[in-house]
């Protein structure tokens, strides 16, 4: 087999980890794993939230894989053991009331046959072809608003990191509090009218409802509610220590003998090339950040880039298979 990866953080000086995990244990198991960004600015124990979650599900997984002979967990179990390892850890640092989650896209090699556990927004790709990646609805109410900021700033002569900076710093501490000097009250009102109106044609109508709300809180004080949650179209699934469910859980399995190559990669990357190799993913990468380096057009998302960062990491893990 051949296999490749590629880890990069979004400081673009790679000054700061990111707060991307890989595993790889060849013939064994393969996985990334994209900690959830801390909105916050908290640290534990000098890590941030995100790369600890990822990073304890990892050593979770790890762990799991290594014991020889062992027979393939389910899903649920496996979900159960990393989430254990991500409470431990929180509680063995004494971190409060911090909140820390991970997505995971995982394969495990049991010899006849790959099984395949994604859990959030982690994606991965069979043969070149099959695509397996899920999103989150929530992401679209702040990729409105976001995008709607961004517009009202530019209007108003921002440019450049000042502009990415201030537009990020509205939609993840929220609208609610904006300096009237910057957008006025009905400037706001205009904003959240908009994204209501953006989201209405893809989303459930408990989730358009909830639009201003969302906005107004920001990523910060809105998001994380619909961790895990059921019943309502914006829970969404997440490793945090706690129990992980809602409609962006996969579990699946595929015959090995009917697999030449497999691709798993986090978020950081926004479409997929043709081609199966690392370097053909870091082209389209590159491609991208071209095309629509603020996130705001073909691409548009909750973070875009500036000259000291990416608008997320990044990481890729090719396997072909011989």
């Amino acid at each position: 087999m051949k296999i490749e990866s590629c880890s990069t953080p979004k400081c673009r000086g790679l000054s700061q980890p990111g707060d991307d995990i890989l595993v790889v244990l060849p013939q064994c198991l393969y996985a990334v794993f994209d900690g959830a960004t801390d909105t916050a600015g908290v640290s534990v124990q000098g890590e941030s939230p995100g790369r600890l979650a990822a990073r304890q599900a990892a050593l979770a997984m790890v762990r799991y894989a290594s014991v020889p002979g062992h027979v393939p967990a389910p899903a649920q179990a496996l979900m159960e053991t990393m989430n254990r390892s991500i409470a431990h850890a929180l509680a063995a640092a004494v971190a409060g009331p911090v909140w820390a989650g991970t997505t995971a896209a995982i394969v495990e090699d049991a010899g006849d046959w790959l099984h395949v556990l994604i859990v959030g927004d982690s994606g991965i790709r069979i043969n070149g072809t099959e695509l397996l990646r899920m999103h989150k609805d929530i992401d679209l109410i702040y990729t409105a608003g976001r995008v709607g900021v961004l517009r009202q700033l530019q209007a108003r002569g921002w440019v450049g990191d000042a502009l990415e900076q201030q537009t990020r710093q509205l939609v993840f501490k929220g609208l609610t509090a904006c300096d009237p000097q910057l957008l006025s009250a009905p400037d706001v009102a205009q904003l959240l009218a908009q994204a209501q109106a953006a989201c209405a044609p893809r989303l459930q109508p408990d989730a358009i409802a909830q639009v201003p709300q969302l906005l107004l809180a920001g990523i910060a004080g809105g998001q994380y509610g619909y961790c895990n949650r059921t019943g309502h179209s914006l829970g969404y699934a997440v490793l945090d220590g706690t129990h992980t469910q809602g409609p962006d859980v996969l579990s699946l399995s595929r015959r090995k003998s009917e697999v030449h190559s497999i691709e798993l990669f986090t978020d950081g990357y926004l479409s997929c090339p043709s081609g199966t190799s690392v370097r053909d993913w870091e082209n389209e990468f590159i491609r991208v950040e071209a095309q629509d380096f603020h996130k705001c057009g073909a691409f548009a998302g909750v973070k875009g880039s500036t000259s000291t960062q990416f608008s997320d990491d990044r990481t890729v893990l090719t396997v072909h298979f011989h």
